[in-house]
């Protein structure tokens, strides 16, 4: 590494940086950029430890469910038994991250002005960043900065000899064992996700959370559906309204003493993980000297993802109030790019046109805003839902049940919210998301013509469903009925 002075200085190369760098290099061939990873490797958290390598897995339990529902299909197997192959699972998981993370390594080493630097990068002033490499320390200047670190699962603090061995998401995927029971802390999307594919896989899972429900952030409808799926599941249990008081560990096993109403109880399993809510990785990065203003939360960002130090973003997960999604992260580094290669804060990150599936058994999928987040900003909706118990696809396949919602705004009919329950709504989303982006109106999806049978045409008949609530509440009026008859006599 020669260069000391960057126009562009990106640290942390996950889906919240990787593309900032690239993007701005290809626009500006004769800037000079540097992309800092600590650990050398493209993707971080989601490619590595997260959402990709969690549907890997899911992609082999739902192999299972669906081998076990082939008799309604009309196809019996003289022999349905099955072997879990772990050891394929996991290769199959190794060579699809390789290959994700060598195609954006392969597209940075393509871009002569874009250095990929193995380091760990902390600020030394409002302009400069201290790089610490394997056999090096290097300070270099930088014109503009994007802090793109990320953020980790956190660990509370118990008490127990047992505590400094719980699992995280990232200890999973690096270590690949399939335990015969697990006890998972948290009941949010990564609980439910962990726990409803390892079941599959014959791995007794209990669930340990402090409120009464789950999924406090979906909407209420799916929030009930799974809360009975995790009740009715063979190999889950649910322990709700705990209190977790010791961790143990014990010739390879744990024990977990618990406070659940006013009873003190001990369970044992084989591993722990935990899922209790997610932590900004921050504390390496000396951000006082660079004056960028912080919380517990991340690093406070306004509308364009800038921080209080004007020539420094911040992006993704370390972002303070910012959707913790690599798709949202995605969407945030072209903003931000966008904004470098102007050299003005033109665009702005829209947080009510973000959309995301929680990918249970079956999925749910949200785009725009929900009917609660709609009645605290003031805005008048009027709600309705389509069965998918009527819709000609859901049945073909065997899957007709959940439901497609949508939240309308009563005063134009533009859909400002879109929620699906089914296992094909994350093939919903993409369509729900340019719904809510360009502001979509009943009358819009009316005037489309969907394929059928497929599922997105539910789109269609659920919009026909609302306009006709609506025609028909706009012909109760007096002056709609004199206005009817006079186009009659017409």
């Amino acid at each position: 590494m020669q260069n000391k002075k960057y126009d562009l200085v990106v640290i942390g190369g996950g889906p919240a940086g990787t593309p900032v760098a690239i993007e701005y290099a290809k626009l500006n061939q004769n800037k000079k950029v540097a992309l800092v990873e600590l650990t050398g490797k493209l993707g971080g958290e989601c490619l590595f430890q997260g959402c990709i390598p969690s549907k890997i897995m899911k992609a082999s339990s739902e192999s299972i469910t669906m081998l076990e529902q082939l008799k309604n299909f009309g196809v019996e197997l003289e022999d349905s038994h099955f072997n879990i192959a772990w050891q394929k699972i996991k290769q199959r998981k190794d060579e699809i991250l390789s290959k994700r993370s060598s195609a954006a390594g392969d597209v940075v080493d393509s871009l002569e002005n874009l250095d990929l630097i193995k380091a760990e990068a902390s600020f030394s002033g409002k302009n400069s960043v201290l790089l610490k490499g394997k056999n090096f320390k290097q300070e270099i200047e930088f014109k503009k900065a994007v802090v793109a670190t990320g953020s980790r699962s956190f660990i509370p603090v118990y008490d127990g000899n047992g505590v400094d061995k719980i699992w995280t998401n990232s200890d999973f995927f690096e270590k690949m064992e399939l335990p015969s029971s697990l006890a998972i802390i948290g009941t949010g999307a990564i609980a439910v996700e962990f726990a409803m594919i390892l079941a599959e896989f014959g791995v007794k899972v209990s669930l340990f959370g402090r409120e009464n429900g789950i999924l406090h952030n979906i909407d209420t409808q799916a929030q009930e559906y799974l809360l009975k799926k995790l009740q009715n599941h063979k190999n889950i249990s649910l322990y709700l309204h705990t209190a977790l008081l010791r961790v143990d560990f014990e010739e390879d096993n744990f024990k977990i003493k618990f406070k659940q109403a006013d009873d003190v109880k001990e369970l044992e399993f084989h591993r722990v993980l935990s899922a209790a809510g997610r932590v900004a990785n921050i504390e390496h990065l000396a951000l006082e000297k660079a004056g960028i203003e912080f919380s517990k939360k991340g690093i406070v960002v306004d509308e364009h993802l800038l921080t209080s130090n004007k020539d420094i973003y911040a992006n993704g997960d370390v972002a303070e109030g910012f959707a913790k999604f690599a798709h949202t992260a995605q969407y945030g580094a072209h903003t931000i790019a966008q904004n470098l290669f102007l050299e003005h804060n033109f665009f702005k990150v829209k947080t009510e046109i973000n959309s995301w599936v929680l990918f249970t058994t079956p999925n749910v999928m949200m785009a725009g805003i929900t009917q609660e987040e709609a009645q605290l900003q003031g805005i008048e909706v009027f709600v309705d839902s389509f069965s998918f118990a009527t819709e000609a696809k859901s049945q073909i396949d065997d899957e007709d049940y959940g439901y497609l919602k949508f939240i309308v705004q009563k005063s134009n009919n533009q859909i400002i919210g879109i929620c699906a329950m089914h296992q094909e709504a994350h093939s919903l989303g993409g369509e729900a998301a340019l719904i809510i982006a360009n502001k979509l109106t009943l009358k819009d999806i009316i005037d489309s013509i969907h394929p059928h049978p497929t599922i997105s045409e539910s789109f269609v008949l659920l919009a026909k469903q609302m306009m006709g609530q609506v025609m028909a509440e706009k012909l109760q009026k007096p002056i709609a009925q004199a206005l009817l008859q006079i186009e009659r006599w017409l």
